[in-house]
Formats: structure tokens, C-alpha cells, sequence
């Protein structure tokens, strides 16, 4: 199916009338432009400003999407061991793939994998590898994770169906006051569940218009213990990471910057590291490799309300090497990604109009070592996928009190598979309208409507060979049995079709020195041509009826619920709050569908005491079961549990011990063991965490 003609005939009109509009407003001169743009960013504690997630700036108060944002006190805090480990206290925000951090994923309002789009410094993170983790950032490098809920097509394209991870590294400046010439800091981390143990630093400085930062990090972690001091065999793992950059300000008004990343993890493992070794899970001695170059560069000139120019180029690779150790197999797998993007934001009048061009090629390439077991190993996939789109925003002032948001997205996507000389091609078209209406000073109501997709993989589309064997059975089947892949090229775009509405409200001096901020979003999420892997097992190996393994477009899926969170703060004494809920059923046949999360409730206390100098907080998580479950589904029902945290927070400000940071937490007081629903694994028992660094 060909857009093109609908595209150009919708984008005209957008950016016509969105010009008319504008150039009819009442003229605002450059320097009202800058200091409206300068209001917009003031910010209180409890109201963030967004840098990536949305494309623009903007504080959270006045998006119309659902957003959190998880800043780098709270990730010091936490002391994760993953990104998706730091975000697991958000509402409607779940970890999933179990409790080895290296396999760990972020579910979104019940979608996860390649149905959430991750990013690093604004740059698409694709690699997708079945069971394999695809999270590699070392928490300690961010200094923020965006998440935004719902989907987002029309701002990225393919792949934000359920939402956007969006992780902002740090840079020499975040750590240097603007008279510092040179700075650094040594970090040592030790967890008592796998005795873990984390060595890091770093060294930045400044000079002139230059600015460098290197970081470095390694730890080291054997077996990790469930609840009930029940032990996780085959956990362990070792590995590290590394950050560099350079960025140079040429001057006020542009700056180019220039960032490598890599960091290496080695694990004897689960094939599927979710669950345990079996028959079909073989164990395997992983190494992953990925590694990341990233090259910016921004001009934004403050007397040009025209000009507010990003581009990027990057490159990306994984690699995972695995020896099948029971099997005397070596497995290779390496994606590669190249992309470019291009944007640029214009002040006309009361109007905001960002718009660009990007692109991505991703290829794929594996090697399944059938030695011992010929013909009975997946096939060697040689793919690429090749994408392009183009997007428009439109940000608009209607009255004072009433903004408009309007987006329109198209994306030209091909998937090509070297090895079996066969290719397909589509598009589609993402729109996206906003409405905030700031009806009192503390009060703003939202609504939205956005449309997204999701283009099928090269491995869901043209993955070959065999997928698994039966061994001989005597008397049954005395030559065994194997399930072969069947190739899909029609597999269609998975697509998304979300309606939301929000009330955002502010409060400030209720009782002093005091805050509140209190967040409700409604959602229902309408997901068509969900993409499922089936397995065909008809008669159990009749000679005549073929067993296949494909992918396969079944599901249209209604996804409905909500998410409120609230935060208070006075004095040093802050309150936090959120509770999130989401209902799937297929909407043909009203039944539940598998892999939606239990409803969750969390609340975290803190203290300050010392001047500020130690935070003392505690936080409680309660989850309910899930009972949800399909008709015939393994689970018929998940347990609740209920988890106990505690933690503290030193850092000196003044003295002898100034640049001196403690952050002491005991996670899971009680010893629970508990299971997420729809997960395998039982998730980590107690675990008590310390972590020290000096800042020079």
C-alpha cells in the first residue's frame, strides 16, 4: 500500500495552516521570544524538564503524554545494576526477563521488547536478539532516564508502540561549576546478594571552549539468592564499561560533541536466561560486546527564533558470542546500526513548528553451529533492515490558557534477507493531536490521540532451519521429531491506535514551605496485528503433519488503564506516591491476553536531616495478584507480595569531608519470595547495598 500522495497532501496542509495561523498572530519580537523561552524552563522540584524523550524541551506539567523521570539522585540511590532495575518503582513501569540483570527489559503499560523504543543521547538502541538482553547502559553514567507511556510513532517512527526509554548521559559540565578546570571522582559498590562488587571512576576537565569527561567501571558478581535464601545457580557474571566524550562550544550558539561508549558483560547462563537450563535451554558461556559512537552537534542562535538545529549521526554494534558448553557448539550473532537524524524548531509567532528527517540501517547477521546435530539447528540469518521517515510537530499557543499539539510522521521501511534472496517493503503514517487547557493556575487538563506501528523484524520475517528436536522415542517415534521455521514475508506492521486524557495538578506554600504535585493519566491502547511467534504440534509427530515454528500476525488487543502519582514535599520531610493499573483482553474474543502486569502501589518516604547533608527514606511496594490469565494458561493465578526498602543518603557539602558521597540501602528487608507475574524466575531475596565515592 502506497501513502505518498496522502503524506504530501496531509503535511501541506499541516504546515500551511499551522503558517497561517502563525503570521496572523500578533508579531512577538526576538527578545519576548527569549525571555518566554527562558520562563519555560524554570522549574521546580517536583516538574522536570524533558530533553529527549519528546523530541523538544518542555516541562513534564505540560506535555500532554504520560511521562517519568527518574533523575540522577534517585539512580544514586538506587544503586541499580540496570537501567530497567532503576525504573522498576514507576508506575505502569515493570522489569521483565527475570532477575539476572543482564537480560532485564522495561514493560510499559503490559508491551516490552521491541515494542518499546530505547534511546541513548537521543540514538535509536535496535539490537534485537530473541532472548538476549538489549539494555547495556551502566546506570551510573546517566545523569537521567526519561520514560515516556503510550505510543509515540509520530515523534520516532517505528518501534514506540508502547512507549519510549529515553537515557541521557553525562557530560564534564554536569560535574564542574563553570570556574573549574578539572575534576574526578573513585567509586567503590558492594551488594551482599551475589556479593557483588562495582570499582569506578572517572576524570573531566575544561579548558576554553573544550570540555572531556572518561569514565570506567568494572564489577564482579557470583550467584544471586532468591528469596528464602534460595540460590540462582548459573547468575554470575563479570564485566565493564567505559564512557568518553568531547565536546567543543565554538560559541554561544553552537556546540559539537563527540561520545563513545562501550561496555563488555561474560556469564555462563540459560540460553533464555528467564528461566533455567532444560533440555531445550541449553546452558552457555555468553560474551556481549556493544559498543557505541555518537557524534552531535546543536546551533541554536538567541537572536534567531528560526534556527534550533540538531543533528546527529551514530553507529552501534552488538555482538553476542555463546559456546554451548553442553553441546561443544559456538554461536555468533552481530547487529550493527547506522542512522542519522536531523531536526530543527522555529518561533513563528505563538507557534512552535519542529520538523526533520532521519533514517537508520540495521543489519543482522548469525551463525548457529550445527556440529553433532546437523539439520537440526535455526538457519544462519543474513538480513538488513532499511528505514527513512520524515516528521512535522506543530506546538501551538491557541489563547493564553490553551495549547494545541499536532504531529504528522511518515516512514518508508524495507527488509531485505541476503541469504534467501527475499525482501518486502511498506509504510506508514503515524498522526498524533494534543489538547492542554490550563483552567486554573494549579490545574492542567489534557487529551490525546496518537496513532503508532511497529515494522516486523528481519528474524520474524525470515528466520529458517529447525528450531527444536524430539530425540527418538521407542515404540513412538523411533526416528524422532523436529520443528522446522517457516518464513513469513507478508507479515504486516503491528499498529497502535492510543486515546488518553490527563490532569496535571501544582500546588505550591499550601503550608509554607511546601509542595504538591499530583499526575492522572487515562488510557486505552487499541493494538492491532499483534506479531506472535506459533508453534504448530499437530497430532504429536504423526508421520504427514509437519510441526513449524513462524510468525505470525493473531492478536487485536485492547489495552485499558491508568496511572496516578502524587508528591509532597515540605520542609526536607518528601512524600511520593503512585499506583498504576492496565486491563488487556483480545477484542474479538474477550479473552484475557498473556503478559500484563499486576497492579502495583508504591510509596517512599524521605527525611533530611544535616543541614541536607543525609537523606533517610524507606519505601514500600505492594503488589496485587493476577488472576487475568488465558484459558489454559500454564499459571491460573500469580501471588501478591508485599517488599520493605530502606536507604541512606550522605554527602557533605562543607568540611573536611566535602566531595564525599554514602549511599547505604537494604533492599527487600523481609526476605520475600516472589514471583512477577508471567515471569519464571523468582526475583532477588534480601540484599543490602553500600556504595562510597570521593569526588576530587
Amino acid at each position: 500500500m502506497k501513502k505518498k500522495p496522502l503524506v504530501i497532501a496531509m503535511a501541506v496542509a499541516l504546515s500551511s495552516s499551522t503558517l497561517s495561523f502563525t503570521l496572523a498572530a500578533e508579531d512577538v519580537t526576538k527578545a519576548e521570544i527569549q525571555e518566554s523561552a527562558d520562563k519555560e524552563l524554570i522549574t521546580t522540584e517536583f516538574d522536570e524538564v524533558l530533553v529527549s524523550a519528546t523530541r523538544i524541551s518542555e516541562k513534564a506539567s505540560e506535555t500532554s503524554r504520560s511521562v517519568a523521570v527518574v533523575g540522577e539522585e534517585q539512580l544514586a540511590i538506587a544503586q541499580a545494576s540496570s537501567v530497567a532495575n532503576a525504573l522498576k518503582h514507576e508506575a505502569n513501569i515493570s522489569l521483565t526477563n527475570g532477575p539476572r540483570a543482564s537480560s532485564q527489559g522495561v514493560e510499559i503499560r503490559g508491551l516490552s521488547g521491541d515494542r518499546i523504543l530505547q534511546t541513548i543521547d537521543g540514538a535509536r538502541q535496535n539490537t534485537s536478539s530473541g532472548h538476549r538482553g538489549t539494555y547495556f547502559m551502566d546506570p551510573e553514567l546517566l545523569k537521567s532516564v526519561e520514560v515516556l507511556r503510550g505510543p509515540a510513532s509520530s515523534l520516532w517512527g517505528s518501534g514506540a508502540l508502547g512507549g519510549v526509554v529515553a537515557q541521557n548521559t553525562k557530560s564534564a559540565k554536569d560535574f564542574l561549576a563553570p570556574n573549574e578546570k578539572f575534576g574526578g571522582y573513585l567509586q567503590q559498590g558492594y551488594e551482599t546478594n551475589g556479593d557483588r562488587v562495582k570499582t569506578s571512576g572517572a576524570v573531566y576537565g575544561q579548558e576554553g571552549t573544550i570540555d572531556w569527561l572518561l569514565n570506567g567501571s568494572y564489577f564482579d558478581s557470583n550467584n544471586i539468592k532468591t528469596g528464602n535464601d534460595e540460590t540462582l545457580i548459573n547468575s554470575a557474571s563479570d564485566g565493564g564499561s567505559g564512557l568518553a566524550k568531547l565536546g567543543w562550544q565554538a560559541d554561544e550558539a553552537s556546540r559539537l560533541e563527540l561520545s563513545a561508549r562501550v561496555n563488555k558483560t561474560n556469564e555462563l547462563v540459560p540460553s533464555n536466561p528467564s528461566t533455567v537450563v532444560s533440555s531445550s535451554v541449553p546452558l552457555v558461556r555468553r560474551q556481549t560486546d556493544d559498543q557505541n559512537i555518537t557524534l552531535n552537534y546543536s546551533l541554536n542562535p538567541t537572536n534567531n527564533p528560526y534556527l534550533d538545529t540538531k543533528v546527529q549521526v551514530y553507529w552501534n554494534s552488538t555482538d553476542y558470542d555463546e559456546d554451548r558448553v553442553t553441546k561443544g557448539q559456538k554461536d555468533s550473532t552481530e547487529f550493527r546500526t547506522v542512522g542519522v537524524n536531523l531536526n530543527n524548531s522555529s518561533r513563528l509567532g505563538n507557534t512552535k513548528l519542529t520538523y526533520g528527517v532521519d533514517g537508520y540501517r540495521d543489519t543482522i547477521e548469525t551463525v548457529r553451529d550445527d556440529s553433532g546435530q546437523v539439520g537440526q539447528r535455526p538457519g544462519n540469518i543474513d538480513g538488513e533492515s532499511t528505514v527513512w521517515g520524515a516528521f512535522t510537530r506543530a506546538d501551538i499557543e491557541l489563547i493564553k490558557t490553551l495549547n494545541l499539539d499536532a504531529a504528522l510522521r511518515y516512514d518508508n521501511f524495507k527488509n531485505d534477507s541476503n541469504n534467501l534472496n527475499m525482501s518486502s517493503d511498506d509504510n506508514e503514517l503515524s498522526p498524533s493531536l494534543g489538547l492542554s487547557w490550563q483552567t486554573q493556575p494549579w490545574l492542567t487538563l489534557s487529551a490525546r490521540y496518537d496513532q503508532a506501528f511497529r515494522a516486523p523484524t528481519v528474524e520474524e520475517m525470515y528466520s529458517s532451519g529447525t528450531h527444536y528436536c524430539i530425540p527418538p522415542i521407542p515404540g513412538f517415534l523411533p526416528q524422532g521429531l523436529c520443528n522446522t521455521f517457516a518464513t513469513n514475508p507478508n507479515l504486516k506492521p503491528e499498529t497502535a491506535r492510543n486515546k488518553e486524557i490527563k490532569a496535571d495538578l501544582r500546588f505550591s506554600d499550601l503550608a509554607g514551605d511546601d509542595e504538591l504535585a499530583v499526575t492522572l493519566n487515562v488510557f486505552r491502547n487499541d493494538v492491532d496485528d499483534f506479531i506472535v511467534q506459533q508453534v504448530s504440534n499437530p497430532w504429536r509427530g504423526i508421520p504427514g503433519f509437519e510441526q513449524t515454528t513462524s510468525w505470525n500476525n493473531v492478536e487485536d488487543a485492547r489495552l485499558t488503564g491508568f496511572e496516578i502519582s502524587g508528591r509532597y514535599r515540605i520542609g526536607q520531610t518528601r512524600l511520593a506516591m503512585n499506583y498504576g493499573q492496565t486491563h488487556g483482553e483480545d477484542r474479538k474474543t474477550g479473552e484475557y491476553i498473556e503478559g500484563i502486569p499486576a497492579n502495583k502501589f508504591n510509596v517512599d518516604l524521605s527525611q533530611g536531616i544535616m543541614d541536607g547533608d543525609m537523606k533517610l527514606g524507606t519505601r514500600v511496594t505492594y503488589v496485587a495478584s493476577q488472576s487475568n490469565t488465558p484459558d489454559g494458561y500454564s499459571v491460573a493465578k500469580y501471588d501478591d507480595y508485599k517488599l520493605w526498602d530502606i536507604y541512606v543518603a550522605w554527602e557533605p557539602t562543607m568540611g573536611v569531608m566535602s566531595g564525599v558521597r554514602v549511599d547505604f540501602a537494604v533492599e527487600n528487608i523481609g526476605d520475600e519470595q516472589y514471583q512477577q507475574a508471567w515471569q519464571t524466575l523468582y526475583q532477588p531475596g534480601r540484599n543490602m547495598k553500600l556504595s562510597a565515592r570521593y569526588m576530587f
